[in-house]
C-alpha cells in the first residue's frame, strides 16, 4: 500500500546473483590450496567443495564463450558484461579431459542451473587432486560491490552464493 514491504531487489534493480554450481559446501577462494585462486590472480568469487554429485551447473544466465579442450573449465559471458570462469577441480588440466563430460558447447545460451558438465569426482580424487569447483568473475573491476556467502551448505542451481551491483 505505501511501499513498506517492497523487496530489496525493487530498490536496487541492478543487484544480480550467482547461484551454487554444485551441491556441497561454499568456500572462500582465499582458502583454496592453489595460489592462482587464493591470491585472486584470475579474479574473485567462490568455490564449492562438492559432495558426491558430479553435476556442474551454470551460476548465472550467460553465453558459453569457451569450453577448454581439457574440458575442466568453462568461460561464460553474461548479458550485463561479466566474464565468469567455472573451473572444475584444481590442477585438473593435467587430466587432459579424462573424467569430464561437457554438456554445452561454445556459443550456447545457458540459464542459471543449466548443466554445464558432469565430472567423475572419484576419478579426480584417485589422481590426488582437490575437487573444488571454482567460480570467478574475471573482470571483477566492473562491479561496484559484491557479497559472497561462504562456509555453508549449498544446493546446486538454487542457493544464492554471490550478489553484485554493476
Amino acid at each position: 500500500m505505501f511501499g513498506f514491504f517492497k523487496k530489496d531487489k525493487e530498490s536496487t534493480p541492478n543487484r544480480t546473483e550467482l547461484v551454487a554450481v554444485q551441491n556441497g559446501t561454499i568456500v572462500k577462494v582465499e582458502n583454496l590450496p592453489d595460489p592462482v585462486f587464493s591470491e585472486k590472480m584470475l579474479g574473485d568469487g567462490f568455490a564449492i567443495l562438492p559432495n558426491n554429485d558430479g553435476t556442474v551447473v551454470s551460476p548465472i544466465d550467460a553465453t558459453v564463450e569457451e569450453v577448454q579442450d581439457t574440458l575442466h573449465a568453462y568461460c561464460l559471458h553474461t548479458n550485463d558484461g561479466l566474464d565468469i570462469l567455472v573451473h572444475i577441480g584444481i590442477n585438473t588440466v593435467s587430466l587432459n579431459g579424462e573424467g569430464f563430460k561437457p554438456k554445452v558447447k561454445k556459443g550456447q545460451k545457458v540459464k542459471a542451473g543449466d548443466v554445464l558438465a558432469s565430472v567423475d569426482l572419484d576419478y579426480i580424487k584417485s589422481k590426488g587432486l582437490p575437487t573444488y569447483t571454482v567460480v570467478l568473475v574475471t573482470n571483477i573491476d566492473e562491479l561496484k560491490d559484491f557479497n559472497i556467502s561462504a562456509n555453508k551448505d549449498a544446493v546446486s542451481g538454487e542457493t544464492v552464493v554471490m550478489t553484485y551491483n554493476k
